[in-house]
C-alpha cells in the first residue's frame, strides 16, 4: 500500500489546525505522517502539536519551523521531509470528511494514468464566470460552458458548477484539496520560486499546469471536505491583488512559455475585466470595502511587470 505524507503550511491558527488534525486522525485511509512547516515564529503551534491526542489515534505529526513565512517555501520545506508515495496538499484551514483520503487514493489506484485527485468542497459552490468574462470567454471563441475544468487566458480557472457529480477532469487543481504522485511532483522540479511577495496566489495553477503535462487531473466529488478561510495570517487586500496579477505574468511567461507581450496583453485584459466585474458587483450589492486596495493593487502589479521589477 502507497504511504501518504499529507503537507500542511500553518501561519497563526491553532484552532483551525486542531479541527483539521482532528479530521485526519478519523479517517477510514489516514496518511502516514503529517508534515505541519509553521510559519507563526510563536510556540502555540508546537505546543499545540506536543499536547494533541492525535498520536493516540495512531497520526504521526511531525512539527518545523519556516522563516520567514512563505506558501510556497513552507511547503517545499515540509516535502522535502515527507516519505509518502503520495502528497497530500491542504491548507490549515480544512476539515475533511472521513473517507475523503480514501477516496483520493482510490482515484489514484483505480486510474494509473491520473497524476493527481481533487476533493470537493462540501461548503462553497464552484463559481461561474461572471456576464464580463462569458463576453471574454465567447470572443476567443468558446462556446457556453466549454470552459469548466479548464484554465483559460490570463490563468482563469473554471470548475463544475454548482458542484459535479462524477468523477470529471481538471486543468488546475488547488494545494487546499489535492492528493499527487510524488514521483510526478519531483519529476516537474515540484513548486516553482519566482512568486511575488508571499506566494498567496496561483502558485497552485502553476504547479498544476506542470503536473498537468505527465498525465490526468481528476476531481472526485465523493471525496469531501470544508474550507473555512480562516482570516488570520493573510496579507491585505493591496498585496493580495498584487500578487494575484504579478504571479498571472509570470507563470505565463516562465511555465506556459508564452511571450512577454502575450502574457502582458493577457494581464491586461484581466486588470480591466476582473476590475469592471468588480466595480459592477460593488454597485449591486451596495458594499464598496476593498475594492480601491483591490484595483490599486493590481494597478501597482502591472507597473511592476512595465518596470521590470519582480520585487
Amino acid at each position: 500500500m502507497a504511504n501518504i505524507s499529507a503537507i500542511v503550511p500553518t501561519i497563526g491558527r491553532p484552532d483551525a489546525l486542531a479541527l483539521l488534525l482532528d479530521s485526519l486522525a478519523t479517517q477510514t485511509r489516514p496518511p502516514d505522517e503529517v508534515l505541519v512547516a509553521d510559519g507563526s515564529g510563536g510556540d502555540a503551534i508546537a505546543a499545540l502539536i506536543a499536547a494533541g491526542p492525535w498520536a493516540q489515534h495512531g497520526l504521526t505529526v511531525r512539527h518545523q519551523r519556516v522563516s520567514p513565512p512563505n506558501a510556497v517555501s513552507q511547503r517545499v520545506a515540509a516535502i522535502a521531509r515527507a516519505t509518502g508515495d503520495y502528497l497530500l496538499l491542504l491548507d490549515d484551514d480544512v476539515v475533511l470528511e472521513s473517507p475523503c483520503i480514501e477516496m483520493l487514493v482510490a482515484v489514484l489506484e483505480q486510474t494509473p494514468d491520473a497524476v493527481a485527485a481533487v476533493a470537493d468542497m462540501v461548503n462553497e459552490d464552484w463559481p461561474e464566470a461572471t456576464t464580463a468574462w462569458r463576453w471574454y470567454l465567447k470572443a476567443i471563441g468558446m462556446r457556453e460552458g466549454e470552459w469548466h475544468g479548464r484554465v483559460v487566458g490570463p490563468l482563469l480557472r473554471f470548475g463544475y458548477p454548482p458542484r459535479p457529480f462524477s468523477i470529471l477532469p481538471m486543468e488546475w487543481f488547488g494545494t487546499a484539496n489535492t492528493l499527487v504522485r510524488r514521483r510526478v511532483y519531483d519529476a516537474v522540479g515540484g513548486f516553482s520560486t519566482f512568486f511575488l511577495h508571499r506566494s498567496t496566489t496561483n502558485e497552485d495553477v502553476d504547479l498544476s499546469l506542470k503536473i498537468a503535462r505527465h498525465g490526468r487531473i481528476l476531481i472526485c466529488p465523493a471525496a469531501r471536505l470544508a474550507h473555512h478561510h480562516h482570516p488570520s495570517g493573510r496579507v491585505s487586500v493591496f498585496a493580495g491583488a498584487e500578487d494575484d496579477l504579478f504571479n498571472r505574468y509570470l507563470v505565463l511567461t516562465k511555465t506556459t512559455g508564452r511571450s512577454s507581450l502575450a502574457a502582458f496583453g493577457n494581464v491586461v485584459a484581466f486588470f480591466l475585466i476582473e476590475t469592471a466585474s468588480n466595480i459592477i458587483g460593488a454597485i449591486r450589492r451596495g458594499k464598496f470595502t476593498g475594492l480601491a486596495a483591490r484595483t490599486g493593487g493590481r494597478a501597482s502589479a502591472l507597473f511592476r511587470i512595465c518596470a521590470g521589477r519582480a520585487g
